[in-house]
């Protein structure tokens, strides 16, 4: 089994255990969605940019689906991390879900 099945049944069972309200859910994903936006509609340097995602994270985002779905997609290769981020989002949420911020930042 690959590393990126391993990583993507990983969060899926840390989902099961994690099971909360939709709404706390929504707002994970979706607070990262819109720090990754933040960031890129601004004028930061790619580290200044880093580290405003990953602080901005820290600190708004609570939903422990969210926060482990976007710990892992760092032991990924950067190509496969927004693909496993979304589909990890899409297992909890049980919907669609697309960042197009994060899309961007992360190819």
């Amino acid at each position: 089994m690959s590393v990126s099945k391993l990583i993507f049944l990983s969060i899926f069972y840390s989902s099961l255990l994690y099971a909360g309200g939709s709404e706390q859910k929504n707002k994970g994903f979706d607070t990262i969605c819109q720090i990754y936006t933040e960031a890129i509609n601004s004028s930061m340097t790619k580290k200044q940019l880093s580290e405003y995602i990953f602080d901005n994270i820290k600190s708004r985002v609570v939903n422990k689906d969210a926060l482990e779905a976007h710990a892992v997609i760092f032991q990924l290769e950067p190509p496969k991390r927004y693909a496993i981020f979304k589909k990890s989002a899409e297992y909890s949420l049980k919907r669609n879900w697309h960042c197009d911020a994060m899309k961007e930042i992360m190819k």
